[in-house]
């Protein structure tokens, strides 16, 4: 099994103070702070972005021939430790370690250039933003941008509208790198080393599935290493073979398209089809009505939900797998809550393999809301089925089960649904 690595989390900053710390270090002013190359501190937790060592190396080449550029200050900051008032490196990180190379090789750069940062604007939050948006820093990879989402929402709580804001992205650049993060290591290793983008290895966890597109990236990266290459591009992968499909329609099949007409058949706003095609509809499905589950049409007034102190919604509904695991539980439900007329959220929570997560519907972390329930379901039914294609979740024995109650929602009739939603949803 592909293996998946947690991503770390770190403490908050104490800042310092800038004029003790540049005093103690043997520094002096003038339009910039000047200091000694080994007063400047490094901690690679203040970057968004690893360590490049090819990257810092060349950087060292170019100071070695052309001397260090020092209308490009590195951007610092003032961290009190163990009561002392010391200068850390922010920005510049590949700079700072090129500098380090070439003075190891020989190369006298003088007094660094540095600007520092006022201690008022000095946290985590603004050093994860300032990083991203950086005009001097190396390009994010969307395994960084993955990454630093993943702190900004859990160790700071800042919401998805604020980080799509700040870092002028979309929420649908949130779902795809979020679907990077979440893939295995050997994918990751593969995007850091520069064998495949990540966006191409995005697509193809899209597709395929993370342990499909981990084979399948590998497969390509091994034929284009035979070639003298070592990119893996889009279009050595579509080159892979399709599958043939059958030319025969299975049983499974046919149910599920009749299952497929008898939805159309109890739409809301099936009447408004052309007259033939209504006919068709109903000659298709009338010889075996016998043969599906009856499906209920009836709209149902559903309550306005209220949140608790906390934004969350404990009194919401719950719909739940046909299933119990051995301690009672069921491996997948789904939450839903109406705060207002029209208005639906939802949460997901899954026992399944060894995927743990929980979560009831809150007021302050939903990434849309959808104008029915049905709607909600929908999307509920979409997170769970790329959660279940993760590494963990595979081979679960309860994953059977769970597919086909998420086969079922999925297909099921919304009576919610009306005439003006489907053509905003045309739109």
């Amino acid at each position: 099994m592909p293996e998946t690595r947690a991503l770390p989390l770190d403490e908050p900053i104490v800042t310092g103070n800038t004029k003790a710390a540049v005093k103690a270090a043997g520094g002096k002013s003038a339009d910039l702070w000047m200091l000694p190359y080994d007063e400047i501190h490094f901690d690679p937790r203040d970057n968004v972005r690893p360590l490049d060592n090819a990257w810092a190396k060349h950087l060292a080449k170019l100071i070695q021939t052309n001397g260090y550029d020092k209308s490009q200050p590195l951007h610092c900051y003032i961290r009190k430790v163990n009561g002392e008032d010391l200068v850390y490196l922010w920005k510049g990180q590949h700079r700072f370690h090129g500098i380090g190379i070439a003075i190891d090789n020989g190369f006298d750069p003088g007094l660094i250039p540095i600007v520092i940062a006022d201690a008022k604007t000095v946290d985590r939050v603004n050093m994860i933003f300032g990083g991203l948006t950086s005009n001097e820093s190396k390009a994010n990879s969307p395994l960084d941008l993955a990454e630093k989402i993943t702190e900004l929402r859990e160790q700071h709580g800042i919401d998805d509208a604020t980080i799509c804001k700040r870092l002028e992205i979309t929420q649908q650049t949130i779902r795809d790198v979020m679907l990077l993060a979440g893939a295995p290591a050997e994918i990751h290793k593969l995007v850091r080393t520069g064998t495949v983008s990540g966006t191409v290895a995005i697509e193809q966890i899209r597709q395929h599935g993370p342990e499909k597109a981990l084979e399948r990236i590998a497969k390509a990266a091994e034929q284009v290493k035979s070639t003298g290459k070592s990119k893996v591009t889009k279009k050595h992968l579509d080159k892979a073979p399709a599958a043939r499909a059958s030319g025969k329609i299975t049983d499974l099949q046919a149910k599920q398209l009749l299952q497929a007409l008898q939805s159309v058949l109890h739409d809301p706003v099936f009447g408004k089809l052309s007259p033939g095609t209504i006919a068709g509809v109903h000659a298709a499905l009338t010889p075996h009505a016998d043969l599906l589950d009856a499906v209920s049409t009836k709209r149902t007034k559903h309550p306005i939900h209220t949140p608790n102190e906390h934004g969350a919604f404990v009194d919401c509904e719950n719909i739940r797998a046909p299933i119990k695991t051995r301690y009672g539980t069921h491996p997948a439900e789904i939450h839903l809550a109406q705060p207002d007329d029209g208005v639906w959220i939802y949460s997901i929570s899954a026992q399944i393999g060894h995927c743990m997560k929980t979560g009831l519907p809150s007021m302050r972390h939903f990434d849309a809301t959808f104008p029915t329930r049905g709607q909600a379901i929908r999307a509920a039914v979409s997170e769970f089925t790329a959660l279940i294609e993760r590494p963990n979740v595979k081979g679960a024995k309860e994953l059977a089960t769970v597919r086909k109650w998420l086969d079922k929602l999925w297909t099921m009739p919304d009576p919610d649904w009306t005439e003006d939603m489907a053509k905003e949803a045309a739109k």
